[in-house]
């Protein structure tokens, strides 16, 4: 089996490439940045995917499989560089899915966000609900998810999409808008500072394991499905407090006002994901925090 990966170098796309290689795929990186502990079994390639596609169509021969995480994932760049986040996310997510039409790819998953779902109230959040795109990083990777969908129904390129819930674990970053709030709980006690909790701390959010993000991936391309160009949404259903993640790291704490738009509930209902692909999570992440992070 050979399989090309689009951002392996980063947090998500790594442990991608480890599990796949674990299950003996051939395995190609597409990313535009260097891995600084790349898996000496995996073949890696720089390239910016939003440049012309000619340059690196050739990659995808004999491709069976095609995981599209590659993407710019920080909402402050996306905002401040609109068009480079559209050519990084819109265009480059075009130019993959060409390519794998192209060379004939079997099976192509790509990683979308529940940041499509916006600030509506809805709870939990159904793949059926309206989505509300709030930013350039939002509509960029919903419009990656329609382009998927037109794929599918005009090529017959067969497509799944995933909505991540907030995505968690081993090798996440530390800083910036993708860190996972534990991380950063983590940093912050790591560097004697108190923990930042946003007001009223009641909030809550669906913390979902890398490995079972990775599972969701490998699963799409196992299964066959009577219709393809779906989206799922990747989450455990359930909802955990911030505060009760900063009180098993740190009980120096201090609080901070809440931010303009603040969702206070986002939970996934992943009853699809289970009925259609027979997915399900296994890392429970208070567990995880109390391993980890205390």
């Amino acid at each position: 089996m050979k399989s090309l990966v689009t951002g392996g170098c980063g947090f998500i796309g790594s442990h991608l490439v480890n599990r796949l290689i674990d299950l003996g795929h051939e395995v190609i990186v597409l990313d535009r940045v260097k891995h600084h502990s790349p898996n000496p079994k995996a073949t890696y390639y720089l390239h910016d995917l939003s440049e012309k596609y000619t340059k690196y169509i050739h990659l995808f021969e004999s491709v069976d499989n095609v995981f599209h995480l590659a993407s710019e994932v920080s909402i402050p760049y996306c905002v401040e560089k609109p068009n480079e986040s559209m050519a990084n996310n819109i265009l480059a997510t075009m130019n993959v899915l060409e390519c794998s039409r192209v060379h004939n790819v079997n099976k192509f998953v790509f990683s979308s966000t529940s940041a499509v779902y916006g600030n509506r109230m809805f709870h939990p959040k159904y793949e059926t609900n309206q989505v509300q795109c709030l930013n350039t990083y939002s509509i960029s990777k919903y419009s990656g998810e329609q382009l998927c969908e037109m794929y599918y129904h005009l090529y017959g390129l067969q497509t799944v999409m995933f909505r991540y819930f907030n995505v968690y674990g081993e090798g996440c970053h530390k800083s910036g808008q993708y860190a996972p709030v534990m991380s950063i709980f983590k940093r912050q006690k790591d560097n004697k500072e108190p923990l930042t909790v946003v007001e009223p701390g009641y909030q809550t959010r669906d913390f979902v394991h890398v490995s079972d993000v990775v599972y969701a991936n490998i699963l799409a391309t196992q299964r066959d499905l009577e219709e393809y160009g779906q989206v799922f949404n990747i989450g455990t259903g359930e909802g955990t407090e911030i505060q009760t993640i900063a009180d098993l790291i740190s009980d120096y704490q201090i609080t901070i006002p809440q931010r303009s738009g603040e969702v206070m509930h986002s939970t996934a209902n992943i009853d699809k994901v289970k009925e259609i692909l027979g997915w399900k999570w296994s890392v429970k992440v208070i567990e995880w925090v109390k391993k980890n992070l205390k």
